[in-house]
């Protein structure tokens, strides 16, 4: 390997040209396919509410989804080319990432094909939600560390630490990396934390993230029952239910060939600056393995690896066996073209729900007769159905009930998805506000008079102790939506039995679902 960074070169024009056009011929392919993605919706329906943040979330997602509405870029296909854009930001910086760690071409076209074609970042890229954000702050922090390990420039230090600032306010999951970073460069280059540069950069990223310090002191801290809250509900997709599965699925198993060489190669050959991060990188890893977290919030850490191990092969095929072990590699990264279709919403649902009944059938072992829950293979996908349906019937249910029924009466979903598909999706303009009980609707929903009302999502024996009056008003069927939608029931509310702040507080709900 090389030290020392590569030059760009005028051959790395069609390599650039490759990930954009890439990118947009996935983004032409889904267009509006499925509807919008329950986090979309949430994270759409957040600016009408607060600025300050989420229960689940820092700010930046809401400040990106205000500043979209404004610009009236809040469709399927604005918000998706957003992040496509994001998606083809996060390649590029790989791409310079390997450059500076002195990848030649062919490292970087490696380190390209799998980024681009690898589930984990392909299925976060092809929709609107916070870890796109956190995949750029993950690899331009990457990036800039090993800027600043290079050169030891206080401007460096300074961007580093706006980076991870932005990280903090985009997904919190990136302390990890805040917490890694002091202990690698202790390792691998003592001298730069005797630098004030070293702290100021910290100040810059403590900075960054006061807005959401601020929000969680004022609102009481609600991310901490979050946390406690988070795994209390076991997910069914099967990537969620075992995180290192997760982690190996959405990486692409045949990938691991070059990342999973890349997790060894970055501790033991390479500049120093590959074992720093080397070092950051799997103690990141070790942090969220033992933390039981999602399998996606490693998947920046994965992109660092892919870098590592194409700098490993471009090594080790500089002389022997270069055109066919070059070749080879680059067709494996080629392959993963077939990933497209499980993680970017370009098959049209019925192609998509074969899909899923092979996958089922090969993992049971014999055909089923019943048609492949998507929620178990697809959950992202899963989460695209069944909201126009679901605005649908509980219009028609208001509009069913009696005017004194509808007088002073609310609207209230159980997860956060129900809340926002009824504010959001209501064309007709038929339903009041809705207002909810998950995650930042709770807060929303705060000085609500539970007088009477709609819920949607909720059970009856949830209700019946809160209630005296508790009618059945409709029950949603959908296919190839999550388990959770289909057979959801809308229940009229009358009569309350508690006051209504103590209703509030029995209904939160901070976890998973």
């Amino acid at each position: 390997m090389q030290p020392g960074a590569a030059p760009i070169g005028r051959n790395s024009t069609p390599l650039f040209a490759f990930i954009v056009l890439t990118k947009l011929a996935i983004l032409a392919l889904s267009g509006e396919r499925y509807g919008y993605m329950s986090d979309e919706l949430y994270f759409l329906d957040a600016p009408n509410h607060t600025l300050g943040g989420l229960v689940d979330s820092p700010p930046m997602i809401v400040w990106l989804a205000a500043t979209l509405k404004f610009l009236g870029l809040d469709s399927i296909l604005a918000i998706r080319t957003v992040a496509a854009a994001l998606g083809m930001a996060v390649t590029l910086v790989a791409v310079d990432l390997c450059r500076l760690l002195g990848g030649g071409l062919f490292a970087r076209w490696l380190t390209a094909l799998v980024l681009l074609f690898a589930p984990g970042f392909l299925a976060v890229q092809s929709i609107l939600t916070m870890n796109g954000l956190d995949q750029l702050w993950w690899l331009g922090a990457f990036w800039l560390t090993v800027r600043y390990a290079q050169s030891g420039s206080t401007s460096q230090a300074l961007l580093l630490g706006a980076c991870l600032g932005l990280g903090i306010l985009s997904k919190l999951s990136i302390l990890a990396l805040c917490a890694a970073l002091p202990i690698a460069f202790l390792l691998w280059q003592p001298v730069a934390l005797r630098r004030a540069a070293t702290w100021y950069a910290v100040a810059v990223a403590l900075l960054f993230a006061t807005p959401f310090v601020v929000w969680q002191f004022i609102t009481g801290w609600p991310f901490l029952d979050f946390v406690a809250a988070y795994n209390s509900t076991p997910p069914k997709a099967m990537v969620l239910q075992n995180p290192v599965l997760g982690m190996l699925v959405t990486m692409n198993p045949g990938y691991a060939l070059i990342w999973g060489v890349g997790a060894i190669a970055c501790l033991v050959t390479g500049p120093r600056e590959l074992r720093l991060l080397g070092t950051a990188a799997w103690l990141c890893l070790a942090v969220f393995v033992l933390a039981g977290v999602k399998f996606y919030f490693a998947v920046p850490v994965f992109g660092f690896f892919t870098v590592a191990g194409a700098l490993f092969w471009e090594d080790l095929t500089r002389t022997r066996w270069r055109v066919a072990a070059r070749a080879g590699l680059l067709v494996l990264g080629l392959s993963g073209v077939i990933n497209v279709p499980a993680a970017a919403p370009v098959l049209p649902s019925e192609r998509l729900q074969q899909l899923a009944d092979m996958l089922r059938d090969g993992e049971q072992g014999f055909p089923g007769e019943e048609p492949a829950e998507l929620e178990r293979y697809f959950p992202h996908f899963a989460e695209m159905h069944a909201w126009p349906e679901l605005v649908a019937l509980t219009a028609a249910a208001w509009q069913d009930l009696s005017p004194a029924q509808r007088a002073d009466a609310i609207l209230v979903g159980s997860y956060y998805g129900h809340s926002a598909a009824l504010n959001l999706l209501d064309d007709a303009d038929q339903l009041p506000r809705a207002h909810g009980r998950h995650m930042s609707y709770h807060l929303w929903s705060d000085g609500l008079a539970y007088t009477r009302g709609l819920f949607v999502g909720f059970d009856a024996a949830e209700l019946e102790p809160l209630f005296s009056t508790v009618e059945k008003r409709g029950e949603l069927r959908c296919e190839r939506c999550m388990d959770r939608e289909n057979g959801l029931e809308l229940f009229y509310v009358d009569g309350p039995r508690l006051p209504a702040t103590e209703i509030h507080a029995r209904l939160r709900r901070y976890d998973f679902f």
